[in-house]
């Protein structure tokens, strides 16, 4: 930031020096011919002697009237350059406070001086509060011992300023954020270094939207390659479990109609693999119709009652009244609404009891809320929850398909399908539909 003009320079430009002096030119021309006047008509037979006290007179006539004229032009010119200059002021202020990002000061100690309105909503530290404090307060401690600081300092004394630097930033409540920071230096009148001004701008929203873009693209992929596995598959697996029925029809050996039994049973087992690939690579395949979401969702626990691993767990339901209906499969939202509480009943196993569905209209959209008080899961597995084959429990109770089939079927009905979750409180599943349009 380059040392801004005096308020002199400033007042002097505005002033019109040229205009000012063709002003004061004309009052000159003014009083001089106004005595030549009075001289010609008035004067003639006045002594010299009287003649030289009134040139006296007409030169401090001339001398207060342009001192009297200029102070009056100069406080005006001044007061207007005041006012414009306050209300310019209170612009830029404004600019600065209502600004969305962090906009920060600090001085030549690191110690911060401003903190706009923008850095209270992005780090939940009040202006009173941060005042004061060390820059560092904002960074993490892994950044400071890796001397963020010290290559800041750097790139500003060689370069004057840092631009759109990808970084994290540390909030009150102790999360870590990624944001862009833009760093440059600040001068006082006297191009002296008085400190730094920053300009943190929250990317969070960014990093989710991105990470969102490269977890599609992945699903289309796998997509793509599930369709061809499938396919590939799928018909010898038809044979095989074809000539495996026919040899358990005619076998009389027992020990061979166990070993042939077990032989169906995995297959079984891959064709369910198989058709729960195509499901994932043709998540919208079936008829489209208005549905109620209570009932999908009242038919759906119904089902599932039969269930032994219900039996221990309490199922709770919320379901909001009236809810309008919304343009999907009834079918397909009902194979969802089982995966999520399968999951739930899975995450209920060891620890936990109870499981909380709940319907409501938020914003035009419809919700149906899935949380559970089990086991809840690790940043790093959330991730990948929605990854075809991912899957955190043991081989043979899950194919990993369920949750990336049900992100599949909820996206293929222009919805959303989040999840909040936390090793130790549990997990809440949100789906959002839209409204069908009447």
């Amino acid at each position: 930031m380059t040392s801004q003009p005096s308020t002199f320079r400033v007042f002097a430009k505005n002033l019109r020096i040229g205009w000012f002096l063709f002003a004061a030119l004309t009052i000159v021309a003014f009083v001089f011919g106004v005595w030549e006047i009075a001289e010609q008509n008035f004067l003639k037979d006045t002594s010299p002697y009287t003649v030289h006290y009134l040139f006296i007179t007409r030169g401090l006539a001339v001398s207060i009237l342009l001192a009297g004229w200029a102070v009056w032009i100069i406080f005006y010119y001044r007061i207007r350059f005041e006012s414009e200059l306050a209300v310019s002021e209170d612009r830029f202020r404004d600019i600065v406070e209502n600004s969305g990002d962090a906009i920060i000061t600090v001085n030549g100690d690191n110690h911060i001086l401003s903190w706009n309105r923008g850095a209270e909503n992005i780090f939940g530290w009040s202006r009173d509060e941060i005042i004061g404090q060390s820059i560092s307060t904002l960074i993490p401690e892994s950044l400071i011992k890796s001397g963020e600081l010290m290559c800041h300092a750097y790139g500003i004394q060689h370069n004057g300023f840092v631009k759109n630097y990808s970084t994290e930033r540390l909030r009150k409540d102790g999360l870590v954020i990624p944001v862009h920071l833009t760093e440059s230096v600040l001068h006082d009148s006297k191009n002296a270094v008085i400190g730094r001004s920053q300009v943190i701008r929250d990317i969070s929203e960014i990093k989710k939207i991105e990470h969102q873009m490269r977890q599609s693209e992945r699903l289309v992929t796998l997509g793509h390659l599930a369709a061809g596995v499938a396919h590939e598959i799928g018909n010898p697996l038809t044979s095989i479990s074809s000539l495996v029925q026919l040899m358990e029809r005619h076998s009389k050996s027992p020990n061979e109609k166990d070993q042939l039994a077990r032989i169906r049973v995995n297959i079984e087992r891959i064709s369910k693999i198989v058709r729960e690939l195509v499901d994932f690579t043709r998540p919208n395949m079936t008829k489209v119709s208005r549905v109620q979401v209570n009932d999908v969702v009242e038919n759906a626990v119904g089902l599932l009652r039969y269930d032994e691993r219900t039996h221990r767990i309490n199922i709770n339901l919320d379901l909001e009244k009236d809810l309008a209906p919304i343009k999907a499969s009834p079918d397909k939202l009902h194979q969802v609404v089982v995966n999520l509480v399968i999951n739930s009943l899975d995450a209920t196993r060891d620890h936990g009891d109870s499981i909380w569905i709940r319907t409501s209209n938020q914003g035009g959209q419809i919700c149906i809320m899935v949380k559970d008080n089990g086991t809840g899961m690790h940043p790093d597995v959330v991730e990948k929850i929605f990854e075809p084959f991912f899957t955190t429990k043991e081989v043979g109770r899950g194919t990993g398909l369920g949750l990336s089939v049900s992100h599949g079927i909820i996206t293929s009905m222009k919805g959303t399908i989040s999840v909040d979750t936390d090793p130790n409180r549990g997990t809440t599943f949100t789906i959002r539909l839209p409204m069908e349009k009447i």
